[in-house]
């Protein structure tokens, strides 16, 4: 009698234990989440405030944003060229652009949208390349973007027109797209 006294006592603590240790386990969980859903928010509106930092440049009087008594003795033609140059790469950043892979292998094109993305290009889609694989990668431009920017992450990137590329071997529709990467093999596994 003693030892079914003594082996149901142990079943019931090792039980107890167990249920003790779910139950601890489920307040670290939830602890957990709180702690990363707080930094997320910390993170969130130390952006903000950073966003939202006014600097003296608002102000006319300030000199050193060019306020009333600034040196006017700077080229003003460098900083509307800055200016411009600034322009044109946000332009390319925020144009339409296809990434079309035409290297052979399955999921270049994600790959590169991805890269895209991190780099701050906003709208790109993918597609593949019916035609035979390519072994560079060609960037086609409309317009008058410029596009050094994304031809500095590829390996071997040219640039042509966009009226020179065949639109019927991409599987996507393309002439909408301000900007088509059609992705070599050179370039496959280089991002």
């Amino acid at each position: 009698m003693g030892k079914k006294v003594m082996k149901l006592f142990l079943d019931t603590m090792l039980r107890a234990a167990v249920i003790i240790l779910a139950v601890a386990i489920v307040v670290m969980l939830v602890l957990l989440a709180r702690t990363m859903s707080k930094n997320k928010k910390s993170d969130t509106t130390t952006t903000k405030e950073a966003l939202s930092i006014v600097t003296e440049e608002a102000d006319p009087s300030d000199p050193t944003f060019g306020g009333e008594d600034a040196d006017t003795s700077g080229d003003a033609a460098s900083e509307e060229t800055t200016s411009e140059d600034a322009q044109t790469e946000n332009d390319a950043k925020s144009a339409k652009i296809a990434v079309i892979n035409a290297s052979g292998e399955s999921g270049v094109a994600a790959t590169w949208q991805g890269t895209l993305n991190a780099s701050g290009y906003s709208s790109v889609d993918i597609g593949t390349y019916t035609g035979d694989s390519q072994s560079s990668t060609t960037v086609y431009v409309s317009d008058s973007y410029d596009v050094s920017g994304i031809t500095s992450l590829f390996s071997s990137a040219s640039t042509a027109d966009k009226s020179e590329l065949d639109e019927s071997l991409c599987d996507i529709d393309v002439s909408g797209a301000d900007i088509v990467i059609v992705v070599g093999s050179m370039d496959a596994a280089n991002n």
